[in-house]
């Protein structure tokens, strides 16, 4: 199908005369997981018209420069006789009527394509076609392969170190009461004590002294195969610190299920490859709609199976090698992948207790940290701040509202401050009122989210001039303290990314409110929490 989109774009790139292609006569720039895309192409199949579709997400230099021609940031871009005719409401309302079958037969010996995207589509198509530049190894970059060998190797040693310490007879590991907070009457579960395990190294291991065993230790922490109960103490030799080996964690996290024994890509490139992977997904098990899911059918999949197998690297990932964009995509990708992964395992919340203990459990071990829905949520995306839930966000105090990650986390190192609001309309909880899917990359992380919340605030944001009042969505409401401090801050805020006839009407709205103190009605619509299941 990838070969058969391809040729017909081609087609639509390098001919002269587009009817000489009928599946060119359409050509629509997409991206896989956008639900407006999906409504347009359906509205076009269903009436037996085709299309040459050309997918964006991975195309950055063609996005900008479709971006650069039609001054549109969001897709889909419809393209008839060399002219854009809109995005998906303009491309489903014109096949409603009838009316694009006038444009189809004026448009009949004209390319689909303006001469400067035309080109645009050949370039790229070009240049995938010549496939990425091999460059030649440098001393360097050998050196970078011959550390990465290295490391690999004794990974893989002391994984067998690992091995002898749980079987029997290996390093005595137990129940302790106190070795998390000193309390007497808390017990540790699968723990033991810095000094008995440098006991052990030193007579099981090749640690010829206690320093050794320490430093042998503090590898086998550093790799992530062993971590202090709480997360916040060097390895060392000492009878009052406890440790525990990784797979005895009692996390449940989700991708736990076996320890991860491969060697561990870069950061981005595991982030790039499970981008990959959930896009596929999504393309296959959403629906037209864009904002449902076929959870069953996923769940029964062996696209699915390989998913999860594949999110076990997440355990050994270095966040600290990723820039700011980077670490936004990541995170709003594993976010919504953990949800859809919760749901299908553990089936969906039903009610509010419910889904306040699912997005506060379902979670994956992450560079050796737990990370929970709302540990992403609100201590890494919003900048470390107090959850919608949070009593004191409800009573409408939110600057007294406890933080999520505590002083002390090795977690905190990784908030996003300042915090972007517009991940909001990216993150999707499984509800039918969050925004649609979408995943997201770091090259185009600015694109994609201007794009979502174009989508969003299209959708969520009604404004009605004759009576004054403007209705949002609830998640405004629910995190107000990211998007303003007051109504008329937060209204603003949504300016941008409104269609220009919805936004003119709501700036003369704020400044009729400035001039007279007639205040605007800020209203919120009801949230459906439903699944966003087929």
């Amino acid at each position: 199908a990838a070969a058969a989109v391809a040729a017909a774009v081609a087609a639509a790139a390098a001919s002269s005369d587009a009817s000489e292609d009928a599946s060119a006569s359409v050509v629509m720039f997409t991206t896989s997981t956008c639900k407006h895309c999906k409504r347009a192409k359906a509205a076009l199949t269903e009436k037996g018209i085709t299309f040459a579709e050309v997918q964006m997400q991975d195309r950055l230099t063609l996005l900008q420069r479709v971006k650069e021609s039609t001054g549109r940031q969001t897709v889909p871009q419809v393209f008839i006789g060399g002219k854009l005719i809109g995005g998906a409401d303009e491309t489903v309302a014109l096949v409603e009527t009838g009316e694009i079958n006038a444009l189809l037969e004026a448009a009949v010996g004209v390319d689909p394509l303006p001469a400067e995207l035309k080109a645009a589509v050949r370039e790229a198509l070009a240049a995938e076609a010549a496939g990425p530049q091999q460059k030649p190894a440098s001393a360097h970059t050998e050196e970078i392969s011959a550390a990465a060998a290295a490391e690999e190797k004794e990974f893989k040693k002391m994984l067998v170190l690992v091995e002898k310490m749980q079987a029997p007879g290996g390093l005595e590991i137990g129940d302790h009461y106190g070795a998390r907070s000193g309390l007497p009457w808390e017990k540790e579960a699968r723990c033991f004590s810095g000094a008995s395990c440098v006991a052990w190294l030193v007579q099981n291991a090749d640690a010829v002294d206690r320093d050794a065993a320490v430093a042998m230790g503090r590898t086998l922490q550093a790799m992530r195969l062993l971590k202090h109960v709480t997360c916040s103490a060097a390895f060392g030799d000492c009878e009052s610190t406890f440790f525990r080996l990784q797979q005895d964690e009692p996390s449940g996290s989700l991708n736990m299920l076996r320890v991860w024994r491969g060697a561990t890509r870069a950061a981005p490139e595991v982030a790039d490859s499970l981008r990959r992977q959930i896009e596929d997904l999504y393309a296959t098990y959403l629906t037209d709609g864009g904002r449902a899911l076929d959870y069953a059918a996923l769940a029964k999949s062996r696209e699915f199976e390989d998913f999860v197998a594949a999110t076990g690297e997440l355990q050994r990932v270095d966040l600290f090698e990723m820039r700011r964009e980077e670490l936004i995509a990541f995170f709003i990708n594993v976010y919504n992948m953990l949800v859809i992964h919760g749901t299908v395992v553990l089936g969906p919340p039903q009610n509010t207790a419910q889904r306040l203990s699912f997005f506060s459990s379902i979670k994956y071990t992450i560079g050796g940290h737990k990370y929970t829905t709302d540990d992403i949520e609100n201590g890494v995306l919003r900048g470390n701040r107090a959850g919608a839930a949070d009593p004191f966000i409800l009573i409408g105090y939110p600057k007294w509202g406890a933080v999520t990650f505590k002083a002390g986390d090795p977690r905190l190192y990784h908030s996003v401050n300042p915090m972007d609001p517009r991940i909001h309309c990216a993150l999707v909880c499984g509800a039918k009122s969050c925004p649609p899917i979408r995943v997201y990359s770091a090259e185009s992380l600015d694109i994609g989210l201007n794009g979502a919340t174009e989508a969003f605030c299209e959708s969520e944001v009604k404004v009605d001039q004759a009576n004054k009042t403007v209705t949002l969505s609830k998640i405004f409401k629910w995190y107000s303290v990211d998007f303003g401090s007051t109504p008329s801050e937060i209204l603003q805020w949504t300016l941008p990314y409104l269609a220009p006839e919805k936004a003119a009407a709501l700036t003369e709205m704020l400044q009729q409110e400035k001039s007279t103190g007639e205040a605007i009605t800020v209203e919120y619509s009801e949230y459906d929490w439903g699944l966003n299941s087929k």
